[in-house]
């Protein structure tokens, strides 16, 4: 399976891997555009807070070099597992350009009319909240690589569409138990990956 032969991003995060900047930009993207949309970021200030994050991570003046979307394979990152959780130090660099790129919204603003950006316990709940969305949905990924299409249909159709078994299980060309089945299975599995994916 796929799934053998390849690690899980943050797996690979965590040990200390080698990762290109589009295999990182591709996977931190979407979670930086939801974080910054939950802190009222406009769509340019997404795009800038996306540039100036993962140009702070590879260290590379990235930005002056390439075309964004045509970063070449061997620019990497690797990330030293002696600093912390990964998802803490991400947390810090996301939130500090946010920060930044929000007061820069103002910079012709006198300072008592500067409204405040969301406080740190927003800010907390709004990245746990992304985060744990995130670590989901590199599961399902994971999980569809690992099990068969009809079952990862089944199980899909049943938890997140809420379809009546019967309708799956007539869809599908399977029995209701198959369906049950698939369910119990996927669920199983799901939470196993989700325990290794999450930084203990």
């Amino acid at each position: 399976m796929a799934f053998t032969t390849k690690k899980s991003l943050l797996a690979k995060v965590r040990a200390g891997d080698e990762i290109s900047w589009q295999e990182f930009y591709d996977t931190y993207k979407p979670l930086m555009i939801l974080v910054g949309n939950d802190c009222g970021l406009t769509t340019d200030e997404n795009d800038e807070l996306v540039q100036t994050v993962m140009c702070e991570i590879f260290q590379k003046n990235i930005l002056d070099k390439y075309d964004i979307d045509k970063v070449p394979d061997n620019v990497i990152f690797k990330y030293d597992p002696a600093k912390g959780r990964f998802r803490h130090y991400l947390k810090k660099i996301v939130r500090n350009h946010a920060i930044k790129l929000w007061y820069k919204r103002y910079k012709d603003v006198p300072i008592e009319s500067v409204p405040e950006p969301v406080s740190n316990d927003e800010w907390d709940a709004i990245w746990n909240d992304e985060w744990q969305q995130h670590i989901l949905n590199s599961a399902l990924a994971e999980l569809k690589l690992r099990i068969q299409p009809g079952n990862y249909a089944a199980f899909e159709m049943y938890v997140f569409q809420k379809m009546p078994v019967e309708e799956i299980a007539d869809l599908l060309g399977i029995s209701i138990g198959a369906v049950y089945t698939a369910k119990s299975r996927c669920l199983k599995m799901l939470k196993l990956i989700i325990s290794k994916l999450e930084e203990k």
